[in-house]
């Protein structure tokens, strides 16, 4: 967890120190290291991030790393890899062991810290990385633990003064955390704003979806994401099978729609269900066997963290 910008500019200051733009490790090495980087470290990330001139930024995206191969794209250790689409590349395997090494340490002593930062239209973006990765999300002992450096980031930022914190992925989790308003309810006179991007996640879905379709297969189906899906759809007449076992939860959901609309959807409880329907919606994770129940030429949208791999290569997955 570095200040990048502020690590290179005290090499002119002092020339014969911190050669390296964004990486510690050479100058350690080659006895050029800075003394006073981890002070200047320390000192602007205790003002929350406020950059030299004391300007906050204006909006911070809360994102989290996604997989070991995913985290070796990241635009600070290889921007000419981090500027292409991504994909598995078989030349960073042998980094994997490094990847996982570092993984376990920052899941013992790191904290949230900034990666990448833009200036649009005279407003400070910044990026800020909870140093957690998909799985962990996933594991039942470490949600206190990720809410914990979620809350820190958030607080941070209302001192920093920042106006907006968007949480990315599994940081807004409606299991984890409901979708940022444990946040909220919590601390009550946050200046700062808390949003996700649900809304946009759902137009983005529903775009890519051919004017055809009558039917759709959707897992995660009554998170707040599959529910705004589900509503959607069925308001223009497509059939929605809405994976769920709870019955409860389903109705509920089925009580917001329009009276003529309700037998569009659809409760069922296997993926079997879907065997004639090419088009799934994921959003929940799903083993290759239950994607061997989808046809063949069917078509996935995934909001999945991390994204779910195709079974068969006569299917076509799209991940949002």
């Amino acid at each position: 967890s570095f200040s990048f910008c502020r690590y290179h500019s005290l090499h002119h200051e002092e020339d014969r120190t911190n050669f390296c733009l964004f990486m510690p490790l050479f100058d350690a090495l080659g006895n050029t290291l800075n003394k006073r980087s981890w002070d200047e470290h320390r000192k602007n990330f205790s003002n929350g991030g406020r950059k030299k001139n004391g300007k906050a930024p204006d909006f911070v995206f809360l994102a989290h790393f996604v997989d070991l191969s995913a985290a070796l794209h990241a635009p600070f250790l290889n921007r000419a890899i981090a500027s292409r689409p991504y994909r598995k590349r078989a030349y960073l395997i042998p980094l994997l062991p490094v990847t996982f090494v570092v993984m376990l340490i920052m899941w013992a002593k790191a904290s949230v810290f900034l990666v990448t930062f833009y200036t649009l239209r005279n407003r400070l973006h910044q990026t800020w990385v909870v140093p957690r990765f998909g799985f962990q999300y996933l594991l039942p002992f470490a949600a206190a633990g990720i809410n914990k450096q979620i809350e820190d980031a958030i607080l941070r930022a209302d001192r920093a003064g920042v106006k907006v914190v968007g949480l990315a992925a599994l940081n807004k989790n409606e299991t984890l955390n409901g979708g940022g308003t444990l946040f909220v309810k919590k601390h009550p006179n946050l200046r700062v704003r808390i949003v996700h991007g649900n809304t946009l996640t759902a137009a983005v879905i529903l775009n890519k979806i051919p004017a055809e379709v009558t039917e759709v297969f959707l897992t995660g189906a009554t998170s707040k994401l599959g529910r705004a899906i589900a509503l959607y759809l069925c308001k223009k007449r497509v059939t929605v099978l809405m994976l769920t076992a709870s019955t409860e939860r389903f109705r509920d959901i089925q009580k917001e729609a329009a009276a003529d609309g309700r037998k569009f959807l659809v409760q069922v409880t296997g993926h079997e269900a879907a065997q004639n329907c090419k088009t799934w919606i994921m959003g929940k994770w799903i083993t290759q066997e239950q994607q061997r129940w989808a046809p063949a030429g069917t078509h996935f949208h995934q909001f999945v963290v991390p994204p779910i791999p195709a079974a068969r290569e006569e299917t076509a997955p799209t991940a949002i």
